[in-house]
This record gives C-alpha cells, sequence and structure tokens, in this order.
C-alpha cells in the first residue's frame, strides 16, 4: 500500500513510560492505527515473552512498559486486553503467577485493569496450511482470541540464531507439550518449518517487538542484555524478523526461520 511501511522501526532509547508509550503509538499509528486491528469488544491476545521467572532488566521478557502501552491502546480501541504465554516447564496457575510477578507484568494488569490469562487448558487443531504438522496443540487462551498481538522480545538464541516475532509464538504451545515438539522435530530445518506453520495458524494482526534493551550471547535466557534502543512493528511477522536481524547484523541465512518463510 503506497505511503504505508511494511515495517516500523523507531528509536527509543529507554523504557521511560512517556517515550515507550509515544514510540508504540507511532509504530501503530504508521500501519493505520490500533482500530484497524482491533473493534469494540473483541477479546485481544497480548502474545508476549515470558519464558521464565525474570525481572525486566534481565532483558529475558518483555518489558512490562512496552506490554502496557499497547494494552492502554487495545483499551481505547474498546478491545479486551488479555496477556498470556505459555513459560518454558509446566504450564500451570503457580509458574504463571511467578513469572507474572517477577516480569513485572502483573503490576501493568493492576495499573491497567487488563486481564492476565489463568486459562491453562489446550487444544489440539487442524493447520490445514501446514508445511510440517496439519494439527497443532496450542493454548485454549489462544485458540479463543478473536485477535492476537504478538510482542516479542528481540534476543540471540542458541538453536535459531535470533528469537523474535516468529519465534515468540511457539509459546501458544503449552507447556510441556513444546519438549515433545522439539523431540518429534530435532532438526533445525524442521523445526522453523513447525514455527512457520505456528505463525500461519495464529496469524497475528500486528506484530510489536521490544528491542531497547536486547539480550546477545547464550539466549534466549543466559545471553547479557545489550543496549539496542528500537521499537519496531509491522503486520507482517516474518518481514519484522528480517529487520530485527539487520539491525543485530545478522544475515537472513543465519536465521533458520527467516530461510523456512521464504521458501
Amino acid at each position: 500500500m503506497p505511503g504505508k511501511p511494511l515495517v516500523t522501526l523507531l528509536k527509543c532509547s529507554d523504557y521511560d513510560y512517556s517515550q515507550v508509550e509515544l514510540k508504540v503509538r507511532q509504530a501503530v499509528d504508521s500501519h493505520g492505527g490500533i482500530q484497524s486491528f482491533v473493534k469494540p469488544g473483541q477479546r485481544v491476545l497480548l502474545k508476549i515473552n515470558l519464558l521464565m521467572k525474570k525481572k525486566p532488566e534481565e532483558a529475558v521478557t518483555t518489558h512490562p512498559a512496552v506490554v502496557e502501552a499497547v494494552v492502554r491502546l487495545v483499551q481505547e480501541a474498546g478491545g479486551i486486553p488479555v496477556i498470556g504465554d505459555s513459560p518454558g516447564g509446566p504450564y500451570n496457575i503457580r509458574a504463571l503467577k511467578n513469572v507474572y510477578t517477577a516480569s513485572g507484568i502483573e503490576a501493568v494488569a493492576q495499573r491497567t485493569g487488563a486481564e492476565l490469562n489463568w486459562d491453562i487448558g489446550e487444544v489440539t487443531v487442524p493447520c490445514p496450511e501446514g508445511k510440517i504438522t496439519k494439527s497443532l496443540t496450542i493454548t485454549t487462551c489462544c485458540k479463543n482470541a478473536d485477535v492476537v498481538i504478538s510482542l516479542s522480545k528481540l534476543k540471540t538464541h542458541g538453536m535459531t540464531t535470533m528469537t523474535g516475532s516468529v519465534k515468540v509464538l511457539f509459546g501458544v504451545i503449552p507447556g510441556l507439550k513444546k519438549a515433545e515438539y522439539h523431540l518429534k522435530m530435532p532438526k533445525i530445518e524442521d523445526f522453523a518449518d513447525l514455527l512457520v506453520d505456528i505463525v500461519e495458524l495464529v496469524k497475528p494482526k500486528l506484530t510489536i517487538m521490544d528491542a531497547v534493551v536486547g539480550m546477545e550471547g547464550n539466549g534466549p535466557s543466559a545471553g547479557s542484555p545489550r543496549q539496542i534502543g528500537a521499537i519496531l512493528a509491522s503486520k507482517n511477522s516474518y518481514a519484522l524478523d528480517v529487520v530485527a536481524a539487520a539491525l543485530i547484523g545478522l544475515k537472513d541465512e543465519e536465521v533458520p526461520t527467516i530461510m523456512a518463510a521464504r521458501k
């Protein structure tokens, strides 16, 4: 569409909330504004990265300032924001409580009135467009959402080189089912195809990336925080990851999910 960017990349130097909210709003407005993605009364899953019980400054999880900015935009549009993810390990209430509290997301819900997802159910659904699988077991909170907006964290990753907009959606696979999929698909090429299949199933309406402070080294959890200073947004998860990879000096062929998406 003329005049509309495929990927928006904006400078955002730190997590000062007023700056983050401004940049997130500008990024979303560049793609038509939140009203073009969210209608009044819709339940909107904000699929964030809540890999494990980590504090925001450890750069493992999506920063609460970014999450809060998106929550408030969704509420402006009349949507009902539901914040959720299936962290690594068992998918149960205790695990969710621990990660919501440590990551600062529980405080976001308290400030904004957004819902935290406590539904630990799962459902197997057909994946007709899948290349490597024709069905997937996903969280019911994802299945029941009217709209999915993904909120990824830019990090390097020991297996997929980079974890971003595509990889973050692996979190719709519940708990220990993730390990099962890893075992079924030990080849990185097959696993990358699986991740693309998940994107094609979930079809997030909008993708926003927290690249203010990323992680480099032994990601997704054992690397070091690295100042990047950016917020990215796109309707296209694959295109966003191409830009994010270039931002941190990676070539497309170094990122298996980008190559899988191209194929």
